[in-house]
């Protein structure tokens, strides 16, 4: 069975995707309000009560709302994420206590699989950048059969790429990248200085190039097609949707694998993508194998 996904708002004004396999549907993120989020999902072609947990990569205030916390406490949905997390936001949000007293609140470790569904797995990358931890994940699908599936790799935030993250991200069916800004334009920007170093810093942002050569090193070492290269988090500022349409072109340029290239927005969601299933066997297939039960009494996850 196929799994689809939707970047239903990427962007230093929120950020969220929706992620959907055999009838469990997952939030990565959610940090926009919950009316428009209940919009983004209609476009595509889900609702409220197909969301069946939200997994959050950090906690920078443009991947998680209050008001989005407290629709989850309504429609029973649960959050997962770092213990580290949890301590941030049970200071930072007056409505995370209340989904922690509902039993809606799930920690996970960092390289230690998270088993939503039977099927579904992700496995935590943390990745540097300047909010403690942030993370990296790479979801694996299974079908019924458990010999056909599907992965992908999802990095909105992070300053650089890492051999962990490399090697996680390797062999997936669909990227989700940060192509985050035009080094250039950060620089000739109108920014402080100290905002540009942060954000040109092993612990900032992902740049056009960065993001490219990253895609690119993936690209010629696969050995299965690459589907799809979602662009996340563009900078309103400094960058443009044709730059980092360039890059992500020239990331396959030559090679035999012609992804779609997909070059997400903060206004407006993603056309639905379909994951298609493959062959399943390898790196992919053990993970799978070696995840632990996901507390399937949990409220939401079932």
């Amino acid at each position: 069975m196929s799994a689809r996904f939707t970047v239903l708002a990427s962007g230093s004004s929120g950020n969220s995707a929706f992620l959907a396999h055999r009838g469990f549907g997952l939030l990565v993120d959610c940090g926009i309000g919950p009316r428009s989020l209940s919009d983004r999902l209609l476009a595509a072609g889900a609702k409220w009560s197909d969301v069946s947990a939200v997994v959050l990569t950090h906690t920078h205030g443009d991947h998680w709302n209050r008001l989005t916390f407290a629709r989850m406490l309504r429609e029973r949905v649960a959050l997962v994420l770092h213990e580290d997390h949890a301590s941030h936001l049970a200071v930072a949000s007056d409505e995370f206590p209340a989904l922690a007293k509902a039993g809606l609140v799930r920690t996970f470790r960092a390289r230690d699989p998270i088993a939503f569904a039977p099927g579904l797995t992700a496995w935590p990358v943390r990745v540097p950048h300047d909010s403690e931890p942030t993370f990296a994940f790479r979801f694996d699908g299974r079908d019924e059969s458990g010999t056909r599936g599907w992965s992908l790799g999802y990095a909105s935030d992070l300053g650089r790429p890492t051999d962990e993250l490399t090697r996680a991200f390797r062999d997936t069916d669909v990227l989700a990248i940060e192509f985050n800004h035009d080094v250039d334009l950060q620089r000739r920007s109108h920014r402080s200085a100290d905002l540009i170093a942060r954000v040109l810093g092993d612990h900032g942002h992902l740049s056009n190039r960065q993001a490219g050569e990253f895609v690119g090193q993936l690209n010629r070492e696969r050995a299965v097609p690459l589907r799809a290269v979602f662009q996340l988090h563009l900078s309103r500022e400094c960058n443009t949707q044709e730059l980092a349409r360039v890059a992500g072109t020239e990331a396959t340029r030559g090679s035999s694998f012609k992804p779609k290239l997909v070059t997400a927005r903060q206004d407006m969601p993603s056309e639905p993508f379909t994951i298609e299933t493959r062959s399943w066997k390898g790196a992919a297939s053990t993970a799978l194998d070696a995840a632990v039960p996901f507390q399937p009494a949990l409220p939401g996850l079932v």
